[in-house]
């Protein structure tokens, strides 16, 4: 009976506390387990009784071990929160369907269970972690970690194909970490199963696990703690925390919305996408999800130099990397200042200084890659054309982190390589699906470049001074992308015998999010897949960043000033 109370008190709870969070996700996610094992194989280890019987009191028991119901008699104490009797109302929706003859109820309701106790644990960890922008990396070593878990099953890959381990893990983190390196062909490597898992790794990873949660969190009702706030406005380069829960709502909205537009173009303008509208949708969904993360993931077996010549690649995958390189930060003030525009709430179209840099950097990008990829091309050919120019604007724009190719790579001369990795190397926007330094951070240094040149003691642009802590930190972080380059380059020379261009070109893909390759991807060694695997990390979560969240806290400035004093520059 002592027992019986204490079970009762325990899973009765009016707050879940980190603890039992924690039962709570393994509670679901052992729910979750039961799909992988009844769908992952050919033969299911678990008879289909039991993983029904399963796949309904396991989430049941995880809203129990939360605190959403109570076992109490009267409903007024049974339900706890508004996600107890929604969590209730499924199994019995579910239970309902499949005595109905509707396949799969049981699985869809074991699955939504593990992402409602995900969500939790991250909303629980948030509040009570002394470090909790540690949850950014943690995050996405968590999904790698399910990701990699999911390719391993024999239902991802063709029966004749079956993915080694450290594969498993190489496929997962470029998927994740937006960047399309791959050491087996996507199209033929993997089974609609598996593709699905990448697709899902890329968009989760592209815009974050933790924004998705959080603005599920608020769609149920829930509201975010202030630590909850600060903790995704550092993974959103530092938004303000006060917008953010409003900030995460526009995010998924407007991905949803632009890669659904970028679907339909696909769809129309592809020729021979797939065979049957439902290959057709499936590859066009793919498409647009990965340009528009930027990740640069294919399933055509030879990206997109197969409809080099089609409208497909120009007005369906360029519009969404360009789109998902700008930052939503910058998409969210165009949203706000046109809509304000138009209700008369404003008399001229002025953005913010951050979002007039950012269109400004990246205009000057896309032309002088244009400019000096067309100029490499055309000498070498010894004529300028349409498909030249074509081309050149493409991969202009794919080397900012996209990973996208309407040219087979060996066709590039060495000018178009030098520009497409200085190109690579400044990436995306802050608040984008892409890597890199970033544009801010490029024109920050350039400025500051001009502003010493002038002899201005501050750095200026469109009439305003930037302070010098902002300086100091787009320094810092270019710095640390140079800091991996250079690490990750040494440590493949030394395990790698593969030329030196082709080698720096895939450190710099992998450090960048970006995805091209010279064809090194392939010959890697098992040594060298687990270092571009860690440089691919580091390179979507910021190796200073990570550092920073792990062994201190920023912000905290000194209460005293030392003496100044000089040094010789040279």
């Amino acid at each position: 009976m002592a027992f019986g109370r204490h079970v009762f008190r325990v899973f009765g709870q009016s707050s879940p506390t980190p603890r039992m969070a924690l039962v709570s996700f393994l509670l679901a996610a052992l729910g979750s387990a039961t799909v992988a094992l009844e769908h992952g194989f050919d033969n299911a280890p678990l008879p289909d009784w039991l993983s029904s019987v399963l796949q309904f009191t396991l989430p049941w028991l995880a809203l129990l071990a939360a605190g959403d119901v109570a076992w109490g008699l009267r409903p007024s104490v049974r339900y706890r929160r508004p996600l107890g009797w929604i969590g209730e109302g499924l199994i019995l929706v579910a239970g309902s369907a499949l005595a109905a003859g509707v396949t799969h109820a049981d699985s869809a309701l074991a699955i939504a269970a593990g992402v409602a106790a995900a969500i939790r644990l991250n909303g629980v960890l948030a509040r009570s972690m002394s470090r909790p922008g540690a949850l950014f990396p943690l995050s996405f070593l968590a999904l790698i970690a399910v990701s990699s878990s999911l390719l391993m099953l024999p239902a991802a890959t063709p029966a004749d194909q079956r993915i080694r381990w450290i594969d498993a893990v190489f496929t997962s983190t470029s998927a994740v970490c937006v960047t399309g390196l791959s050491v087996r062909d996507t199209a033929t490597g993997f089974t609609m199963f598996g593709q699905g898992v990448i697709l899902a790794s890329i968009q989760l990873g592209g815009l974050g696990i933790m924004i998705f949660g959080s603005t599920l969190a608020l769609l149920f009702g829930a509201r975010l703690s202030y630590r909850e706030n600060v903790t995704l406005s550092m993974a959103l380069d530092e938004y303000p925390a006060h917008r953010i829960a409003r900030f995460t709502g526009f995010i998924v909205l407007t991905t949803v919305l632009l890669e659904a537009i970028g679907a339909a173009i696909l769809y129309v303008t592809w020729p021979q996408l797939a065979e049957g509208p439902g290959g057709r949708a499936w590859g066009a969904i793919f498409h647009s999800v990965s340009a528009f993360c930027n990740a640069g993931f294919d399933i055509t077996g030879q990206s997109l130099i197969g409809v080099r010549a089609h409208p497909a690649p120009y007005l369906g995958i360029m519009p969404m990397i360009v789109l998902g390189g700008l930052g939503f930060i910058v998409l969210e003030d165009v949203y706000r200042t046109t809509r304000d525009r138009i209700r008369g709430k404003r008399l001229h179209w002025r953005l913010t200084t951050h979002a007039r840099l950012t269109l400004l950097t990246t205009a000057a990008l896309l032309v002088a890659g244009f400019a000096v990829i067309l100029l490499a091309q055309s000498m070498a050919a010894g004529s300028i054309s349409v498909q030249r120019m074509l081309d050149a604007a493409f991969m202009s724009t794919t080397a900012r982190t996209a990973g996208f190719t309407t040219v087979p790579m060996e066709e590039l001369t060495s000018g178009s390589r030098l520009m497409i990795m200085m190109l690579m190397t400044v990436g995306g926007s802050p608040g984008s699906t892409a890597g890199g330094i970033k544009t801010v951070v490029f024109a920050v240094l350039v400025l500051a470049v001009i502003s010493t040149v002038r002899g201005r003691d501050e750095v200026e642009v469109f009439g305003r001074a930037l302070p010098d802590a902002l300086v100091k930190k787009a320094s810092t972080v270019a710095a640390g992308l140079f800091g991996v380059v250079a690490v990750s380059t040494l440590a493949l020379d030394l395990t790698e015998r593969i030329p030196f261009e082709p080698l720096f070109f895939e450190v710099i893909s992998a450090a960048t999010t970006t995805g091209l390759s010279l064809g090194a991807t392939s010959e890697l060694s098992p040594a060298g897949r687990i270092i571009i695997t860690v440089t691919m990390f580091l390179g979507r979560v910021g190796a200073l960043a990570l550092l920073a969240s792990l062994i201190g806290s920023a912000g905290r400035g000194g209460r005293y000033r030392l003496p100044r004093d000089t040094v010789s520059l040279g």
